[in-house]
């Protein structure tokens, strides 16, 4: 880790312990700013710059100290939403359990350092008939459905409907999960949780897919390393054996051993560089041409054909599915059977709008060669992930 890299971490240690921790000799908070940005951890850093004493009237800590203003804002609006929609779904009978961010920002000092993007709820799919009139009359509009996800989306909330935990493409780990519902325990009125056991294995394996799938950022480092800590008496022989069964238990010492580098000192090794530099090249969610090359390897593990990964995401390039579009062509939610004319109309709305997107996108396609599919398969392959991994 670079001192950059070295002080972004102590800051984020001193915000989750109210308490300054040491920042490396020469960190300059001004030269994290692109990676803080990228990350989306700036309200997480402000507090720990705060309390490690980092002068407020500095230029960039007045800028951090105003997205530090708006997450609170964002926050607040977020937990008030989520509230209605719990209470509703009592109120209905509705079963829920919460997920990811959900219940991630309890255990966080203040709710505005933990940043949720959108809330994650898994819900039985044959109560959606009856969910869908109670999400209208909190005054949400539904989005777009996906392969695991059905979006509904309010001025302060976004708001990830699961119908089942993992998308059924993660075909490994899709058939540990399945639904989700056999892992649920029940709570009060109509919520269901997990237990603290499989709350951290999905945890975890929500981190590993999206690292193998494209890249995973610091704050989701930061999540498994707080939830270790707020839940010291896991009974680790029950982790080890889910993550086992998950074929993720090799990523798992390997990422085990980069918490203890990031917040508790310990010496890095070589993969905990490696790792250590993908993550924060990462950005919070990867990028496009990791997305590509990961999907392109899956497809080539699966198939064979290491050209088939290239072919799948040029079609699907070309042809998406409705559920895609949705959100770009609201049209398509009240006439899915007008797809055939989006998918003559896209192209030349992208030639005359988003010249730019399309040249991206040819930068990312000339990029997967024969040589980068092989190279992504051994980066995974170095930090303990394969597609398709379950244990027999």
């Amino acid at each position: 880790m670079n001192v950059t890299q070295q002080g972004i971490a102590a800051l984020m240690k001193s915000a989750m312990l109210q308490q300054p921790q040491p920042l490396p000799e020469g960190f300059e908070i001004q030269a994290a700013m692109p990676l803080i940005r990228r990350h989306h951890i700036a309200a997480l850093v402000y507090d720990g710059a705060e309390r490690c004493g980092l002068p407020r009237q500095e230029p960039t800590m007045r800028k951090l100290f105003q997205t530090y203003c708006s997450s609170l804002l964002v926050s607040e609006g977020q937990e008030r939403e989520i509230a209605r929609i719990f209470a509703a779904f009592d109120e209905n009978g509705i079963d829920y359990l919460p997920l990811k961010g959900c219940n991630m920002k309890a255990l966080y000092p203040k709710p505005e350092l933990r940043v949720m993007g959108d809330a994650d709820i898994l819900i039985r799919m044959e109560q959606y008939s009856r969910i869908v009139p109670v999400m209208e009359s909190l005054g949400f509009e539904h989005k777009y459905e996906s392969d695991h996800e059905l979006v509904w989306k309010s001025p302060a909330l976004e708001v990830e409907l699961h119908k089942y935990l993992i998308p059924t493409y993660n075909r490994d780990m899709y058939a540990y999960f399945g639904d989700g519902w056999q892992l649920a325990v029940p709570g009060a009125g109509s919520r269901w949780n997990m237990t603290p056991e499989d709350t951290f294995v999905f945890l975890f394996a929500h981190f590993a897919k999206h690292y193998r799938d494209g890249g995973i950022g610091c704050r989701h480092v930061l999540d498994l390393w707080v939830y270790l800590r707020a839940n010291p008496n896991l009974d680790m022989g029950r982790v080890r054996t889910a993550l086992e069964k998950l074929g993720l238990q090799e990523f798992f010492c390997n990422i085990s051993r980069l918490l203890d580098v990031w917040f508790e000192g310990a010496q890095p090794d070589d993969r905990t560089e490696y790792l250590s530099e993908f993550i924060f090249a990462s950005g919070s969610w990867g990028n496009m041409e990791q997305r590509i090359l990961s999907e392109s390897v899956r497809s080539m593990q699966r198939s064979g054909l290491g050209r088939a990964g290239k072919l799948r995401h040029l079609w699907r390039m070309a042809f998406p599915p409705v559920e895609a579009l949705q959100g770009k062509y609201p049209v398509l939610r009240r006439a899915p059977w007008l797809l055939p004319a989006v998918w003559l109309i896209r192209p030349v709305y992208k030639l005359l709008f988003e010249r730019k997107s399309l040249a991206q996108r040819k930068r990312v396609m000339d990029a997967m060669t024969r040589e980068n599919l092989d190279t992504r398969q051994q980066m995974l392959h170095y930090v303990g992930l394969e597609y398709d991994q379950t244990s027999p």
